[in-house]
């Protein structure tokens, strides 16, 4: 009669590395056991251990549709790595340009491969040669990198200035966004929470990390990054309006700045009373419609008028959108 395995340490995580397993004072033969499953090289799921999802840590699904656990054993196996550009980004919660791999790039080629996991090690390490892994071999001060949810990543500032080396579909309208989503100050029920960043700290990083791919982009978007977008669709909003050449709108604009229950335009302009609201998919429910219309009857009131965009907008470049503001500015003589 065969002899039953070594149990396995209860500390060990769900999906375990040969290190985790040399580390436990195991033998190699002890991963060829029926209750480990080979995933990839050097790397085992535990049969009775219950994988963390995304959703598990208020996350989507990824495009690289790779589980918290592997990315946590994939660091087991290099030790000095550190998740970076895409894949830091999504832990931090930066949107992202919607389903790129799903869309044309420049040169026409329908790409339908998933986004890959990006992971950063210190220069002159050996090359990472597994599936669906991009490794970066640069140095990275010990200051650029935190833990989310238990993973070394990039801090947000880092990460920022890595998606701006990405290129496509990285362009400047996405890094802009993603730039705003950092220095933003969370809707929390009640108030406004404390931002993640500043322009200031991102500034800084720039300075700090010195010459690198991307850095003439990075300076660019961060010049037009502002304080008060919600979500990437205002962003754009506002960028669309500044290529029109109309001024600059201001964001979360109060309808009545001496009223402390005010509500807010995401985009407003004062010197004609016009409010902008950008209505995505969180404005469909009854209880946001509802604010929605008492929100628009107070502008009413007050002689603001509302103008209103969703996706449809967005897909078009705001365009008709925009001759609706350009008209009702000229109705106030403005311009």
């Amino acid at each position: 009669m065969g002899s039953f395995p070594r149990p396995l340490d209860a500390g060990l995580p769900a999906i375990i590395t040969s290190r985790d397993v040399r580390a436990s004072g195991l033998s190699p033969e002890r991963l060829r056991a029926q209750d480990l499953d080979h995933l990839d090289h050097g790397i085992y799921l535990r049969r009775d251990a219950t994988l963390r999802s995304w959703q598990s840590l208020g996350l989507p699904e990824p495009g690289h549709q790779t589980l918290p656990d592997f990315l946590a054993a994939l660091l087991t196996l290099h030790p000095s790595g550190v998740l970076s550009h895409e894949t830091a980004a999504h832990l931090h919660g930066i949107p992202m340009p919607h389903a790129p791999w799903l869309h044309r790039d420049p040169s026409g080629y329908r790409t339908s491969d998933l986004p890959p996991v990006h992971i950063t090690l210190p220069k002159g390490t050996k090359r990472i040669r597994r599936s669906g892994v991009v490794d970066h071999r640069r140095k990275l001060d010990p200051l650029h990198v935190t833990e989310v949810h238990g993973l070394r990543v990039t801090t947000l500032e880092r990460t920022w200035l890595d998606l701006c080396a990405l290129g496509y579909p990285w362009l400047l309208d996405d890094l802009v966004a993603a730039g705003d989503h950092l220095v933003k100050h969370p809707w929390h029920p009640g108030r406004r929470l404390p931002p993640l960043s500043t322009v200031e700290q991102i500034r800084q990083a720039v300075d700090q990390v010195g010459q690198f791919k991307g850095k003439r982009l990075a300076k660019d978007a961060l010049e037009l990054v502002r304080v008060g977008a919600d979500a990437p669709p205002e962003t754009k909003l506002r960028l669309a309006l500044l290529r029109a050449g109309l001024p600059e709108p201001e964001l979360q604009c109060p309808i009545d700045p001496d009223d402390a229950d005010s509500p807010e335009a995401d985009l407003g302009y004062e010197d004609c009373r016009l409010a902008m609201q950008y209505e995505g998919a969180g404005h469909r429910t009854a209880e946001q419609q509802t604010r929605d219309v008492r929100r628009d009857r107070y502008a009413a009131e007050r002689g603001w008028r509302t103008l209103k965009a969703n996706v449809d907008d967005q897909r078009e470049g705001f365009r008709s959108f925009i001759r609706q503001v350009r008209r009702h500015r000229e109705e106030w003589g403005k311009t």
